[in-house]
């Protein structure tokens, strides 16, 4: 039985739930980059000291609040992330995966009043060929990519932006060489969204994940729960639990609605089985997740929670199909955030953070602090903060809905 110091989370002023709390540093880095780079997002809360509790063991049953996890934002802390390509091991992930975020524009978009601007098009196109297209988020932030799939890609002359139907002929690129994500700021006409929110679990319900899926099925339910009483904005949440090929299903889902005890029964009736073989059809999962949920082109943030514990099958084909999802996740404005459980190697948590870094999002890591699960890997990342799993998803989804 593990004993956990207890701590207190504080998300936009408002105290949430008791989490736990221990100061990590950096976990797995050091065959990757040796200088230290602080969590920026870690700004967003502040830690303060409480109680403690103690964690079940095995044989005690699932709980809510005791899956614990970090998270580590590449975007806000770039340096880092292009440190890493110095390493032979690290970079021999991109040409795996065929995932190459390596160069980005990076908007921040306000209105006239100095608010952020939300839901924009952006796109970004070479030689008159659209790049990629991206929506400003709830901080009316976009991050559009050049040359994500493509190992050789290098920024130059020809490129145009466009935001909102209007050209915008200045800007600059964020490269590996950057120091950090330059912002280009532009005062835009501000679009107005409804206060609204899409929050979509896609969850790995496979055998391997038998060991955690319990907790975790608790914890969302949970989490749904603390955004319901926290959250001004509207919340629909919606599911879809994945296997693999030859499996009972291959994807079973759950529409958004805003009903959050019809998401709650969904998920607790989700049992883990079938799999067999690492890899899982988390192909199909993204392109299910598009597909099939009714995303709202309304709503104020868009976030898909991508809960796993394997990586993708490992064939052009399947490659082909994440390459496209997360084109398409980035062109909605839905951010994926993974969430990574026991099981995953290094070059999952690169295409797991490739993910993230297309789509604007961040990653999530769980830990083995809690002592549920088996064995999880130390996130190639510099400082971040031990929270309990529940606490952190509901503060992320408070964020995105301010």
């Amino acid at each position: 039985m593990k004993k956990l110091i207890g701590k207190h989370l504080a998300v936009l002023g408002l105290v949430v739930v008791a989490l736990t709390g221990c100061s990590k540093g950096f976990a797995g880095v050091s065959d990757y980059a040796s200088d230290k780079y602080s969590l920026a997002p870690g700004e967003a809360y502040e830690m303060a000291d409480g109680a403690g509790g103690e964690v079940p063991g095995d044989g005690q049953g699932a709980a809510s609040g005791v899956v614990t996890a970090g998270e580590w934002n590449d975007i806000a802390t770039w340096q880092f992330w292009g440190s890493l390509q110095n390493n032979k091991e690290w970079a021999s992930h991109a040409s795996y995966w065929r995932f190459f975020p390596y160069n980005f524009v990076y908007l921040e978009l306000s209105g006239s009043d100095g608010s952020p601007a939300v839901g924009l098009k952006a796109v970004l196109s070479k030689d008159g060929n659209k790049v990629w297209e991206a929506v400003s988020d709830n901080t009316g932030h976009a991050v559009l990519w050049a040359g994500l799939f493509e190992s050789t890609y290098a920024v130059g002359e020809g490129y145009s932006l466009e935001i909102d139907g209007k050209d915008y002929p200045e800007f600059e690129f964020t490269t590996l060489g950057s120091t950090a994500a330059v912002a280009n700021k532009f005062t835009v006409a501000s679009a107005k969204k409804d206060n609204a929110i899409d929050v979509a679990f896609i969850v790995d319900a496979t055998g391997s994940m038998g060991d955690e899926i319990d907790f975790l099925k608790k914890d969302l339910e949970d989490i749904i729960k603390l955004v319901d009483e926290q959250c001004t904005a509207k919340v629909r949440t919606g599911c879809l639990f994945y296997r693999d090929e030859g499996d009972e299903y291959i994807t079973r889902p759950s529409q958004f609605t805003t009903n959050l005890e019809d998401t709650k029964k969904f998920i607790s009736k989700q049992e883990a089985a079938g799999g067999g073989d690492w890899p899982e059809a988390v192909h199909t999962a993204l392109s299910e997740g598009l597909q099939s949920l009714n995303w709202s082109s309304d709503a104020r943030s868009r976030v898909a929670f991508l809960v796993l514990d394997a990586p993708a099958h490992h064939e052009d084909a399947v490659i082909a199909s994440c390459q496209k999802s997360i084109e398409q996740y980035a062109k909605m404005g839905i951010k994926i955030v993974p969430v990574s459980a026991s099981g995953i190697d290094k070059a999952c948590e690169y295409l797991l953070r490739s993910f993230a870094l297309g789509t604007n999002g961040t990653y999530v890591f769980i830990t083995n602090d809690s002592g549920v699960g088996g064995d999880h890997i130390e996130a190639t990342v510099g400082e971040y903060q031990v929270e309990k799993l529940r606490d952190l998803i509901a503060r992320l989804i408070i964020a995105y809905a301010k």
